[in-house]
């Protein structure tokens, strides 16, 4: 009877291990969805049992452990929104829905789904990714510095500065991030270096997607006051050129330098026209001056000789 006993006990174990074993298979599927800032996102999950109770998380990241703090749905407390309404669950037979209203940067994330049915309970997570607006930057100029602006957008935005040779200036500038509304920021970068705008222009590029190089960018400068460049797909290895040590002469400077010889070379043959005109003068004063002299001597030679003649006469 002891066997007998033992052998009924394991059977009895093994079958409730069974059950419970196949409660956990009960597969839902999650989406990734994108939207954009301040709209709605949907975020859902199905499978082919009847929901019963869910649980949603809030997480940095789906694949980084102990991200997940704050709850956003919980039905086993009766808790289908939060934030007055603006996330909350929509929940209807074997499909289960989390409606997010005026999407912020903040909502951005995984949302790790525990779902409990009829047929068991099966967890995954759902990532919510947010398009933030994209803005065109603004440059001031007071003379003596530059500032490029990046009023709102997502902290992971980067801001580069490039002058008119393709010179990285990011180094010499400095960033400053405030936050702003719904969980944007804005970016205020400030170029540490006396623009010389008569030389050159410089254009401040604000990176919103590092792999896509997806950007805006203005450029100020002395003949244009400011310019759109919308379509700026520098990589970050072609944003750092050459420094100023290896930078080749620009074509500006060498355009400048053929007008200096031009004109030097000119200012010689005027002078040296000038001279030869001047001797020209000097050469047919002395001419005429020969001419007269040869012109008058046979004159003075026949006043001698009559000269001459008039004492004879008077004798």
């Amino acid at each position: 009877m002891g066997s007998l006993q033992k052998t009924a006990v394991c059977l009895l174990f093994l079958s409730v291990s069974s059950s419970a074993s196949d409660s956990k298979l009960a597969p839902f599927n999650c989406s990734v969805v994108k939207t954009e800032y301040n709209k709605t996102g949907v975020i859902s999950c199905f499978g082919k049992s009847k929901i019963t109770n869910m649980v949603v998380k809030h997480c940095d990241n789906c694949n980084k452990q102990n991200s997940c703090l704050e709850t956003v749905i919980n039905t086993w407390i009766k808790n289908d929104s939060i934030e007055k309404g603006r996330i909350r669950l929509v929940l209807q037979h074997n499909v289960s829905e989390v409606h997010i209203q005026e999407v912020k940067a903040t909502d951005q994330g995984g949302y790790q789904w525990h779902i409990y049915s009829d047929d068991g309970e099966d967890t995954g997570c759902a990532t919510l990714e947010i398009a933030a607006p994209e803005i065109e930057p603004s440059l001031t100029w007071n003379g003596r510095k530059l500032a490029c602006l990046s009023p709102t957008g997502h902290p992971q935005r980067q801001v580069h500065w490039i002058d008119g040779h393709e010179n990285n200036l990011t180094g010499n500038a400095t960033l400053v991030s405030e936050e702003a509304e719904g969980g944007l920021t804005s970016l205020t970068s400030t170029l540490h270096e006396t623009p010389t705008l008569t030389a050159s222009k410089y254009c401040c590029a604000v990176l919103y997607d590092v792999h896509t190089k997806r950007n805006k960018t203005k450029c100020l400068s002395a003949d244009k006051a400011v310019t759109d460049y919308l379509h700026f797909t520098s990589t970050p290895d072609q944003e750092i050129p050459k420094t100023t040590k290896d930078q080749e002469i620009p074509k500006t400077m060498k355009e400048h330098v053929a007008t200096i010889l031009v004109l030097i070379v000119l200012v010689l043959c005027c002078f040296a026209a000038v001279l030869y005109y001047r001797h020209r003068q000097r050469a047919t004063a002395r001419g005429n001056f020969a001419d007269l002299i040869k012109t008058l001597l046979p004159i003075l030679r026949q006043n001698e000789k009559v000269e001459e003649n008039a004492p004879n006469q008077e004798v």
